[in-house]
């Protein structure tokens, strides 16, 4: 069976002191559609890195050694820019931690939600208008009607983050990498929030 994700033999090092040291040392993982992995580790543990490493992605200072990545069959390490257009941002969505460096300050939300399923032809500016108030009420957010013609600025970082989560889902991926998506929101609203995300059935790391 072809799994959706399979990371075989992953190795990261990080640059210290002109030296690279290692961060991930041969993790290998698979994720089925529907399926939701977890990454537990105090700070500093590799989390976001390995989330990151299944984009076939790495911050400033990292770099993937060696393993292969493979997403629905096709291998991302190696793969050619334009394969990766097509991937990336539609297939697989990524949702960072901080949702305040995330958006663009000079335009409102919800052209930054339209943004990637227009740009690749998924559907028109008014059906992603009409899906974003949709998912922004199922995600809980406040006055979903007109939440997303605010800018970034002013809405609360717990709405944007949800705005963010909103966003990922845009493009209706196959697969989310969630960076410690409800850091921003309070406990009760954590398990709301993670609970409406389970209704989109979605699959994520």
């Amino acid at each position: 069976m072809t799994h959706l994700l399979e990371m075989k033999d992953i190795y990261i090092e990080g640059e210290s002191d002109e030296k690279w040291l290692p961060i991930i040392n041969g993790i290998s993982l698979t994720l089925d559609k529907g399926e939701v992995l977890g990454f537990i580790g105090e700070s500093g543990a590799g989390k976001s890195t390995l989330g990151l490493a299944s984009m076939n992605y790495t911050r400033q200072g990292c770099r993937i050694v060696s393993g292969s990545i493979v997403f629905d069959g096709t291998e991302l390490i190696g793969a050619s820019p334009e394969t990766l257009r097509k991937i990336m941002g539609v297939r697989i969505a990524y949702v960072a931690q901080s949702a305040a460096a995330s958006f663009n300050p000079a335009h409102r939300l919800i052209k930054q939600y339209a943004e990637a399923p227009t740009q690749h032809g998924l559907m028109s500016f008014q059906k992603a208008e009409k899906e974003a108030i949709d998912i922004y009420r199922r995600l809980l957010l406040p006055d979903p009607e007109h939440i997303g013609y605010r800018y970034p600025h002013q809405v609360s970082g717990g709405q944007l983050q949800r705005a963010m989560v909103a966003m990922a889902m845009a493009c209706q991926p196959d697969l989310i990498v969630f960076d410690e998506p409800t850091t921003a929101l309070d406990v009760t609203t954590q398990i709301e929030v993670l609970a409406a995300m389970r209704t989109f059935y979605i699959t994520a790391l």
